[in-house]
């Protein structure tokens, strides 16, 4: 079914606009390594979205492997998802889908500055609310008929989370929803 809905367009905006992000975490963290605080996990279900391994892992594993590669050694411990909700509201012209990516960053770079410079690139960006857990946030709506997609960062941490099926409100505030079932305080 994702491959009705992320047709081989969207996918090559999905996997450049991780990367855009990825390079951005890149520039942005600084090299001085600080203590871990959160981990972030990849849960079976968030929320009424199921994570869907077989629907198109390679989607949500190619973007893990770019976002990895384009940060050049400054994230860790990423992970990657698909998930999908297929009942319920909006899911009358098909199921809602939404790919999240998200780590560790190895170094002190700032909330501020990462959401900064995903704003400077990503065309219509907007500042969005972090949610309970801090940092800063922004979204950008679908360009194109490219994916939505959110961002957060704090001072150890990110996550994206990218949608063909949702406007970047909607994301924004699953994004909200979502962000404490995949972060969670290091033991």
């Amino acid at each position: 079914m994702l491959r009705t809905v992320l047709g081989l367009p969207r996918r090559i905006l999905i996997v450049g606009s991780c990367v855009i992000v990825a390079l951005i975490v890149a520039a942005l963290v600084l090299s001085t390594p600080a203590q871990q605080a959160h981990v972030i996990s990849v849960p079976n279900q968030l929320g009424v979205y199921v994570k869907e391994p077989t629907l198109d892992s390679s989607t949500a594993q190619a973007l893990r492997d770019k976002i990895v590669a384009g940060a050049a050694g400054e994230v860790k411990n990423v992970v990657a998802g698909v998930y999908e909700e297929t009942t319920g509201p909006g899911t009358a012209n098909g199921p809602q889908i939404v790919v999240f990516i998200g780590g560790n960053l190895t170094g002190g770079g700032s909330a501020s500055s990462f959401i900064n410079g995903f704003m400077a690139q990503v065309r219509g960006s907007f500042p969005a609310n972090a949610g309970r857990l801090g940092g800063q946030a922004a979204c950008a709506p679908s360009v194109n008929g490219g994916p939505a997609e959110c961002a957060w960062a704090d001072d150890d941490t990110f996550g994206v989370v990218v949608s063909a099926t949702l406007s970047a409100r909607g994301l924004a505030a699953e994004m909200i929803q979502m962000r404490p079932m995949v972060e969670h305080k290091a033991k």
